[in-house]
């Protein structure tokens, strides 16, 4: 019994020890994303079919300042993050639509969307509670509600994708996160 306990603290303190020395991991403080995944649903409401997608890329950033808060009154709507700056949104897409070439074949033009400007760009939250430097991983889910075949003048089996990147909360110049372009999304088609 008394080796039993010997042993037993031994590999207790080994296990705490080797635990403790784990180092964190060092990234780049200009975040890094990768494409991962389109999520997509499809459904159909009075007769206009519309879809929904998750945009899911990965991320790596080494101080963690990723992300900006909802709240109004935070520094996050305070410049360079204000309405009307090109840093207000920091989830950033241009969406493409495919279109037959002239020799038969297809290629992709950026979407004119009705409304000049107009982009399915937006804000993603915070991604750490503090103001704390440390390096961070993982994935952010982006959602675009709908994509209408009325409003928006596709139709069924109508394809398109998305370059999207991000930027971090560095002031006062956000740094921008490397360009990742999803796969094809076939629009509208019930699975």
């Amino acid at each position: 019994m008394r080796y039993m306990l010997k042993y037993g603290m031994a590999c207790l303190l080994l296990l705490l020890t080797l635990s403790s020395c784990r180092k964190e991991p060092v990234y780049d403080v200009v975040p890094e994303i990768e494409y991962r995944r389109v999520e997509q649903y499809h459904f159909e409401e009075f007769g206009v079919k519309r879809d929904s997608l998750v945009l899911v890329v990965g991320f790596k950033d080494g101080d963690g300042n990723l992300g900006l808060s909802s709240d109004t009154a935070s520094s996050d709507w305070q410049a360079p993050f204000n309405p009307g700056s090109i840093y207000h949104d920091n989830f950033v897409t241009t969406m493409y639509v495919r279109v037959q070439d002239g020799a038969g074949g297809f290629r992709f033009e950026p979407y004119p969307f009705p409304v000049p400007g107009f982009q399915f760009s937006g804000r993603f939250q915070r991604l750490s509670a503090d103001e704390r430097p440390e390096p961070l991983e993982g994935e952010i889910k982006y959602t675009i509600n709908e994509i209408t075949s009325d409003l928006f003048l596709l139709g069924p089996g109508a394809v398109i994708k998305f370059d999207i990147h991000i930027y971090d909360r560095n002031s006062p110049v956000p740094n921008k996160s490397n360009v990742v372009t999803t796969e094809e999304i076939t629009l509208f088609q019930p699975e």
